[in-house]
């Protein structure tokens, strides 16, 4: 039978990583998730709530935890999109699942991986610390707090720790430092502001009468 330890490629031998596959291979045990009947349709409940109808509300994609509203398919959406451009990807249908969602950002991660250029790699640490990574924890953490089974938690948390040990690894390279961002919640506050300013200054320059007669 094999370990948890034994599904990836990348070894986590740090205290978290540990901590994390100790997690997983818990929540495998038929004890915590039975896999009879019963327990396969508890999985799938949990995965549609995470995942598909966000019953849960704790979005996969990143835009919602960017945007000042909370709103899907806004600036993250096509910042990201220009990036799988740049390397000859795209979303096969961005109204389906948009460009910044989870298992978009991660594909286009493990595509760069592929191609294991230093041009690609650098972008892969340059990508994960631009977005995949600014929002990811906060989402794993909404999983593991709203998710009803043990499971989805484990694997939210182990996803996690996977990128954060990648993004150690490409920090090595030469250039592959990691870019301290703005925190999000700061983020939020200024672009609130920006909007804020601009409405006023329009109002200031409206002048009434000034528009076209009618």
């Amino acid at each position: 039978e094999a370990w948890p330890e034994d599904y990836f490629r990348l070894p986590l031998t740090d205290d978290a990583g540990v901590s994390a596959l100790d997690f997983l291979r818990v929540a495998l045990s038929d004890k915590v998730t039975p896999s009879d009947p019963a327990g396969l349709d508890e999985l799938a409940a949990d995965y549609a709530a995470i995942y598909l109808n966000h019953t849960h509300r704790v979005s996969p994609s990143e835009s919602p935890w960017i945007d000042p509203d909370g709103l899907t398919s806004q600036r993250s959406m096509f910042e990201v999109r220009d990036w799988y451009r740049h390397w000859g990807m795209e979303t096969p249908d961005w109204r389906r699942r948009p460009d910044d969602h989870l298992v978009v950002q991660l594909e286009f991660v493990a595509h760069l991986l592929a191609i294991a250029t230093p041009a690609a790699l650098l972008d892969a640490a340059r990508f994960l610390d631009r977005h995949l990574l600014r929002w990811y924890g906060a989402f794993a953490d909404g999983v593991e707090l709203r998710c009803r089974t043990p499971y989805w938690a484990a694997i939210a948390n182990l996803t996690l720790v996977h990128l954060d040990t990648l993004r150690d690894r490409l920090a090595r390279l030469d250039g592959g430092e990691r870019i301290e961002m703005e925190p999000i919640e700061a983020e939020k506050a200024r672009r609130r502001q920006v909007a804020i300013d601009e409405t006023c200054a329009s109002a200031r320059d409206f002048v009434p009468g000034s528009g076209p007669a009618t």
